[in-house]
């Protein structure tokens, strides 16, 4: 691989990250389908949880940081570590906003 190369493979999975990040929309079934193919997805998956709830300011970060808590993850959590009994829980904190 050249230098071209992995410069544009680097270009495509920055912006497919930042779609992901985007996207992003409180309710449940798309929390939860989303956080469920993001697991498996190596692009995406070492995004943090409460980046991923909170970078659109759709829901608040205090509250978030605090709901995490609750469930025992934290803000430092990665997609990759969810588990579906914590996806079903985080797409229902984020549904009741």
């Amino acid at each position: 691989m050249n230098y071209k190369d992995i410069n544009k493979r680097i270009i495509l999975i920055k912006n497919e990250r930042s779609e992901f990040l985007n996207k992003f929309d409180i309710k449940f079934d798309f929390v939860y389908d989303s956080l469920i193919s993001a697991v498996k997805n190596n692009r995406i998956n070492s995004i943090r949880v409460h980046k991923y709830l909170t970078s659109n300011n759709k829901l608040g970060k205090v509250k978030t940081a605090r709901f995490l808590e609750t469930i025992d993850l934290n803000e430092n959590t990665k997609i990759y570590q969810l588990n579906e009994d914590k996806i079903i829980e985080i797409a229902k904190f984020s549904s009741n906003k």
